[in-house]
């Protein structure tokens, strides 16, 4: 399999570990890290084809994160990752350009599904 690149952003260490491991044995290449800011930074340098991104965050929450990442051009697949349910978040989510919703707690088969969607549609 060749490398994607996954960017995870959570501000919760267990999910970031697990996700992050999960998917390196899948073969993938992550980056996690703890907040909107830093993801923000880190898309600026890199290019992800996915982006697993938690809603509810101090400081900059994954709505506001999607509405920042609109003045950089990224072409990631955007996964919400969220504990809240909440029909309002999840559509307000998906009009700023999340591609997919997932919530929490979740399985690592849940996310190997999710990414064999994209890699249907042809992640790189």
């Amino acid at each position: 399999m060749i490398a994607r690149k996954i960017l995870i952003v959570d501000d919760e260490e267990g999910y970031r570990k697990v996700l992050a491991n999960s998917l390196a044995d899948l073969g993938f290449e992550t980056k996690a890290v703890n907040n909107g800011f830093d993801a923000l930074e880190e898309i600026k340098r890199r290019c992800y084809s996915i982006i697993l991104l938690d809603v509810k965050m101090p400081g900059m929450d994954g709505i506001e994160f999607l509405d920042q990442m609109k003045g950089i051009r990224v072409n990631s697949h955007i996964v919400i990752i969220t504990a809240y349910t909440d029909e309002d978040v999840v559509k307000e989510a998906i009009k700023k350009g999340a591609n997919k919703v997932i919530t929490k707690p979740f399985s690592t088969s849940d996310i190997e599904a999710c990414l064999a969607e994209f890699t249907k549609k042809g992640i790189e």
